[in-house]
């Protein structure tokens, strides 16, 4: 019984001893004798700690964040991509997109947990719209016959058609791939309230011009609101002299309109054309040779 006792006795004692040594041995150092801090690492350029409060310095002695660069010339750190959705990443998470966006090789994005937010280093984003017309596909929208309004191939005279089935070359939003314009009807939704340049151009096959009257060419640019109400119309009327004449005799005719229009959010842009270069309700097919390239669309956020 007395052995016993003994025994407890000095297991009790030591209880204290064993939590104590392993308090005093808490401190990890590497390369380092006497670490002040739980972790202490010692490197050629300084050391890397993590101190009583779980922050990180490296280089730095006494972090103020939970993981602190500010080394002055070694503090520099280096982020990668990832094919990760903004959902799967998780809010905060930091990204470097190589892909060039306007005037720079590459941005940053985070996450703000459902989408992917750009940063741009070259100022405000820029929409960017390039569209070329390799279709002769119109739409009528405005006669004074109801059963004309629709789809048509080739603009008939003095009927307003919009300008459908474009070929997108890029629709972009400082570099990432946006849906503001939509190729099947021509017509670009503005993502934000601001000034946008608009061109566009078409050209009609050589043919002769023969009206009897005035003989014109308009290309149109409309604004609607996002109830579908026109707000603007800005135009640029080609206008000839007079007839060519019989056949041989033809010539290329077209038109363009260039404009710097301010739209509010949701305002639709859309081109369209109004022709009188042929005899009440023919048509006139447009040149679509060298891939579309007389028939193009461009629209710029300024």
């Amino acid at each position: 019984m007395r052995q016993q006792h003994i025994v407890k006795n000095l297991i009790i004692a030591c209880i204290p001893l064993f939590f104590g040594a392993i308090q005093i041995n808490a401190q990890i150092g590497l390369g380092v004798d006497n670490p002040v801090n739980p972790v202490e690492i010692k490197t050629d350029a300084g050391k890397v700690i993590i101190d009583n409060t779980g922050k990180l310095g490296v280089l730095v002695a006494s972090p103020k964040v939970a993981i602190d660069l500010r080394s002055g010339a070694s503090g520099a750190v280096a982020v990668g991509n990832t094919d990760k959705t903004a959902v799967q990443a998780g809010a905060g998470a930091l990204r470097y997109v190589a892909s060039p966006a306007i005037g720079v090789k590459g941005y940053l994005e985070f996450s703000d947990g459902t989408t992917w937010v750009s940063f741009f280093p070259k100022g405000k984003p820029r929409i960017v719209v390039m569209a070329s017309k390799t279709t002769q596909d119109t739409y009528v929208f405005e006669s004074a016959t109801p059963s004309e309004i629709g789809t048509k191939s080739g603009i008939v005279q003095r009927r307003s058609s919009y300008l459908t089935n474009w070929e997108e070359k890029l629709d972009s939003d400082s570099g990432v791939p946006t849906s503001n314009f939509n190729p099947a009807t021509g017509e670009f939704i503005a993502p934000r309230t601001g000034v946008y340049f608009a061109t566009f151009t078409f050209a009609l096959q050589s043919s002769q011009v023969n009206t009897g009257e005035n003989n014109q060419t308009e290309a149109i640019w409309e604004v609607r609101n996002p109830a579908g109400t026109i707000t603007q119309r800005v135009k640029t009327n080609n206008g000839y002299a007079s007839d060519t004449g019989a056949s041989p005799n033809a010539v290329p005719v077209g038109s363009a309109c260039t404009v710097s229009v301010y739209l509010n959010k949701g305002d639709k842009l859309r081109p369209f054309t109004w022709i009188t270069v042929g005899f009440d309700g023919t048509i006139s097919q447009f040149d679509i040779s060298g891939s579309g390239v007389y028939n193009s669309l461009t629209i710029v956020e300024q």
